[in-house]
C-alpha cells in the first residue's frame, strides 16, 4: 500500500497543559498501542509528531521565544525552549519503545530553516530513506533558525503542512490524523462539525478557539488553517478525540470514527 498517514499527538493531549512539564504517560502508551494494533491491518506507512504541551509551551510563553530575538534573554531562552522539545519527545519515544515500535526522533531544528517564519529551506532525505527502511519518524514542535528573527517556533501543524507537501509525489495517498482532546471541531452550542471546507470555516471562523491553556501556536484554529492549506493539495485531514479509547485506531482504519473531516 503505498499511502502515507501524519499523525499529530496534539500537546494538550499527550501533556496536562494546566501543569508546567507533565507528561501523561499512560495515554502517551494507550495511544502507542492503538497504533501498534492498526499497523497490523494498515500497510502504508506512517509519520508521527508530537505536540510540546506543557513542555514547549510553557518555556516559549516565559521567553517570548515565538517572536524570535527581542532582548537579551532571547538568546537564554531558546536552548531552554528546545530542550523542553527535546524533553517530551523523548517521553514519546520511550513510551513507544516500550511496545516494540520503530520510531526514530527527527528534530525540525535540525532539517527546517525559514525566513520570516515562511518555509526557506527542508532537507527531508533523511526522513523518506527512514520510512523506506520502514521506520516510524517522529517529529515535533520545535524552535528553528530564521533568517531574519534570528530564531522562531515551527508548530508540530506546520511540520505536518511542509512533509505532507514534500512526499505527495512520492505517495498515491496522503492522509493526516489531528489527534486532540475534543471530538473534532466543535460548533458554538459544542457539536461535532463533520465536515469543514473553505465556505464552511469562513462562517465558523469566530467560534474556532485556540487553547484555553498556554499555547503559543494558536491551538484549534491553527489546526483548522493548516488543515485547509493541505485541503488545497488534496490531502484530507481528520480531527478526532484521543482521550477516547480506540478512537485513533478508528481512525487510522477509516472507520467508525467520531470527528471533523477538513476537505
Amino acid at each position: 500500500m503505498n499511502e502515507l498517514i501524519l499523525i499529530k499527538l496534539g500537546g494538550s493531549l499527550i501533556t496536562d497543559k494546566s501543569k508546567p512539564y507533565t507528561p501523561r504517560r499512560q495515554v502517551i502508551f494507550r495511544l502507542a498501542k492503538e497504533i501498534k494494533s492498526a499497523l497490523k491491518t494498515y500497510k502504508g506507512k506512517v509519520i508521527l509528531v508530537n505536540g510540546s504541551g506543557s513542555f514547549g509551551h510553557s518555556a516559549a510563553a516565559k521567553y517570548k521565544t515565538q517572536a524570535g530575538i527581542i532582548n537579551k534573554n532571547s538568546i537564554k531562552g531558546f536552548p531552554l525552549v528546545a530542550d523542553a522539545a527535546v524533553q517530551i519527545n523523548r517521553i514519546v519515544i520511550t513510551e513507544f519503545f516500550k511496545l516494540g515500535l520503530p520510531v526514530v526522533s527527527f528534530s525540525p531544528l535540525s532539517f527546517i530553516t525559514s525566513s520570516g517564519r515562511k518555509l526557506d529551506k527542508v532537507f527531508s532525505d533523511p526522513i523518506k530513506k527512514a520510512l523506506d527502511l520502514g521506520l516510524i519518524p517522529v517529529i515535533y514542535g520545535d524552535v528553528i533558525m530564521d533568517e531574519k528573527s534570528g530564531f522562531c517556533i515551527y508548530s508540530g501543524e506546520k511540520s505536518i503542512s511542509i512533509l505532507a507537501d514534500k512526499f505527495k509525489e512520492d505517495y498515491t495517498k496522503i492522509r493526516i490524523i489531528f489527534c486532540g482532546d475534543t471530538d473534532g471541531v466543535l460548533d458554538r452550542d459544542g457539536n461535532t462539525v463533520e465536515m469543514i471546507d473553505r465556505k464552511v470555516f469562513n462562517k465558523l471562523m469566530q467560534n474556532i478557539k485556540g487553547s484555553s491553556a498556554t499555547d503559543v501556536t494558536g491551538g484549534m484554529l491553527h489546526k483548522v488553517e493548516e488543515s485547509l492549506i493541505l485541503a488545497n493539495r488534496g490531502i484530507k485531514s481528520l480531527i478526532v478525540n484521543g482521550k477516547k479509547e480506540k478512537e485513533l485506531q478508528k481512525a487510522i482504519s477509516g472507520k467508525n470514527y467520531k470527528g471533523t473531516l477538513i476537505k
